[in-house]
């Protein structure tokens, strides 16, 4: 069994019909995810999701709150080794929409929803708990 350490960031951007959050398309694995990746040697969860959310959706996300981590297990589709994950989310502020930049070598489409409508696309039920609580946070500082 490996263990892997990841972060990541729910990415909300103001526009006039509200806030927006970032939800990407894996094109291998037809999945709806939030931008997120492995911690790099020497970095911090804060660290890597800053860049994570710099590399795959080209935003410079500033941190506002650490939203908290999901666990969970699959079976690595190289090896075949079962591989525990842990990827801990924060909620960042971007500028603006960003729409003409994703990964392109993994995800092949960026969409910018409501967080009620992000909560509802994600493929994975952690990740929209992340969305759910990154919308009480905003709440709770409006």
């Amino acid at each position: 069994m490996r263990k892997l350490i990841s972060a990541g960031g729910v990415v909300v951007a103001p526009t006039p019909q509200g806030p927006r959050v970032a939800v990407l398309h894996h094109q291998a694995w037809d999945e709806w995810r939030l931008p997120k990746g492995k911690l790099k040697e020497g970095e911090s969860a804060e660290e890597a999701a800053v860049r994570e959310v710099a590399e795959e959706l080209g935003v410079r996300g500033e941190i506002v709150a650490r939203l908290g981590s999901i666990s969970y297990g699959y079976s690595d589709p190289d090896d075949g080794e079962h591989v525990e994950k842990q990827v801990t989310f924060y909620l960042m502020s971007a500028p603006e929409v960003v729409s003409d930049f994703i990964e392109a070598k993994t995800f092949d489409e960026v969409r910018w929803l409501s967080l009620k409508e992000a909560e509802g696309v994600l493929t994975f039920a952690g990740e929209g708990e992340m969305v759910a609580r990154a919308g009480r946070v905003k709440s709770a500082k409006s």
